[in-house]
């Protein structure tokens, strides 16, 4: 092989002790990555591929300049406003003013389809004569865009026998519930509804004849939940600021270099979401509605940017995640990642990450404190390798990350390690993968610290790693064999089975729920989930989710017994 790479990765960090109140609460996954554009914002972009008005290939030389007029690359973040305002720029080509593109996830990963289409280049929108019927475009051409952003989602969930039939054991003192001192009181089984609806405004505009463009978006969240989930059975609702920012983009037209800066409230994911992921850097629980539908994506503050020149692409990024729920953690996170694209199937990455000021603290069997998320470095690099020339179908991928303090002794490791093989001349292209994720638990004798602090990884598609067991379990101390299968019984349709075994690293597992602070055992169980993503057409998306979380003997002595939990899902999301 050319090319072969040693797989290493991301970044780490943890979930706040103060904010573990039986699983990562601050978002319990999401739709993931999802074949609508407001259900990409903040993905990182995994492919780009154009082609034509009838799905054949381009000539290379046309197929060169719609890449250079689109310049979105793997690597980069997605923006549905950047991808929608650099349409514009395509349909500028001569013969191509009926481009498109579309965004495929399928669960996995996010390609962008740039389609190539004959047409006359022209203004178009509600104010380019086209009336309500463009909506929700209000202007666009070659220079400009400015648009309503209009999105959406609606589910009903049914999950029985909620925290292992166990709710009043597993959620006890937290602030989530209504009576913190009771816990949750779901009883046997319970079932609600969530919805929610995004409005606002967005644009990007070309600095006279410069290569530079300023862009832009605010968007409010509106949400509702009403029923019994598996923390309270009040209705509520909330209407809130959702998204708030501005950044510039340098696009020079005689060379492929682009860099991109913004600030503001914005959604952020790097990678797969790993380490941060963008469905965990908000509440989305307790008084706030939408506990599994997660539409709160935006970290609260968020400076990113992002260049890229030929196959280097780097990004760097400060977060402050969230700065107004007092029950979660004020962590601020400097960080840069350093990424090569080997070609269209492969990719190596190096990272780093600095938490310069946190309030989380980390907890030792003693009680006292080594110090806590401040000062955490995580040094990581990830790869993968895939070559259709030398073993079609197979691909290979891996992360590393080791951790320290610049505050006390720490050496904490994860990482993780993935198979798998897509069959892409059979029936429904089924493919099938394994993969073993571990991160490091604390031993109690040693003087270090050794907790993995996970942070903010996180989604349904990659790192919940279990709709059900996610919400009880935090990554760190813990070793996850998966196996995933997945079919596409058409275009656009995925059907994906997982089967997840969990298992302690280290008995010690002060930091989790506290029930779970010291395991009997290292078997903590199994689960059984799985995703239908389906759209219904350009407009809508549906998600289905079944799930069977069977407890290991942790979870039994922790609950002084337990059941299996089920979870059944189904959602609807749209997009104008």
């Amino acid at each position: 092989m050319r090319r072969a790479l040693l797989l290493l990765a991301l970044l780490a960090l943890a979930t706040p002790a103060r904010a573990q109140m039986g699983g990562n609460a601050t978002g319990l996954g999401g739709p993931g990555t999802a074949d609508l554009p407001a259900l990409a914002e903040g993905s990182t972009i995994a492919a780009v591929r154009v082609e034509g008005a009838d799905g054949a290939p381009v000539a290379a030389a046309t197929e060169a300049a719609a890449r250079r007029a689109f310049g979105l690359a793997p690597g980069a973040g997605f923006e549905a406003i950047l991808a929608e305002a650099a349409l514009g720029r395509v349909r500028a080509l001569p013969g191509q003013g009926g481009a498109t593109y579309r965004v495929e996830g399928g669960g996995r990963s996010l390609t962008i389809v740039l389609r190539l289409a004959p047409g006359a280049a022209g203004p178009s929108g509600i104010l380019a004569a086209q009336g309500i019927r463009a909506f929700p475009t209000i202007w666009r051409d070659e220079r400009s865009l400015v648009t309503f952003i209009a999105n959406g989602g609606l589910g009903a969930f049914s999950d029985g026998s909620p925290w292992f039939g166990r709710p009043a054991v597993f959620t006890r003192g937290s602030p989530l519930v209504l009576n913190p001192p009771l816990g949750a009181g779901t009883g046997a089984r319970t079932g609600w509804g969530e919805a929610y609806a995004e409005y606002g405004i967005g644009g990007a505009a070309q600095l006279r004849d410069s290569s530079f463009y300023l862009y832009g978006a605010v968007s409010g969240l509106g949400a509702i939940t009403a029923g019994r989930d598996i923390f309270r059975d009040d209705t509520r609702s909330t209407n809130e600021l959702n998204r708030a920012y501005a950044g510039v983009i340098y696009a020079p037209t005689e060379n492929d270099l682009r860099v991109n800066a913004s600030f503001g409230k914005q959604p952020f994911t790097l990678e797969d979401g790993f380490l941060i992921a963008r469905f965990t850097q908000r509440l989305n629980a307790g008084w706030l509605p939408g506990v599994y539908l997660s539409p709160r994506t935006a970290a609260d503050l968020a400076g990113l940017v992002t260049a890229r020149a030929g196959n280097w692409v780097f990004h760097g990024f400060w977060l402050e995640p969230n700065r107004t729920e007092d029950i979660l953690s004020r962590t601020q996170m400097l960080g840069g990642s350093l990424r090569w694209n080997f070609d269209a199937h492969s990719h190596a990455a190096a990272n780093i990450i600095y938490v310069p000021q946190s309030n989380t603290g980390y907890a030792v069997p003693n009680g006292l404190s080594p110090g806590g998320r401040e000062g955490l470095v995580t040094l990581a690099a990830r790869g993968r390798w895939a070559d259709p020339a030398v073993l079609p179908g197979l691909w290979v991928e891996g992360a590393l990350a080791h951790q320290s303090n610049t505050n006390f002794p720490m050496s904490a490791w994860g990482g993780y390690g993935q198979v798998g093989f897509l069959a892409r001349d059979l029936p429904w292209q089924p493919s099938l993968s394994y993969r073993y994720a571990a991160f490091s638990g604390d031993n109690p004798g040693t003087t270090r610290y050794e907790r993995f602090d996970t942070l903010y990884s996180g989604g349904l598609d990659e790192w919940l790693q279990g709709i059900t067991m996610g919400k009880l379990l935090t990554q760190s101390n813990r070793a996850v064999h998966r196996v995933r299968l997945n079919v596409s019984p058409r275009e656009g349709t995925n059907l994906t089975l997982d089967w997840y075994l969990n298992r302690a690293m280290e008995l010690n597992n002060l930091g989790a729920n506290p029930r779970l602070a010291q395991l009997s055992s290292r078997d903590l169980g199994q689960e059984w989930q799985a995703v239908l993503r389906m759209p219904l057409n350009e407009k809508l998306y549906f998600l289905g989710v079944a799930g069977l979380a069977q407890p290991g003997d942790a979870i039994r002595a922790a609950g002084g017994g337990a059941t299996n939990w089920t979870t059944l899902q189904a959602q609807l999301f749209w997009t104008f």
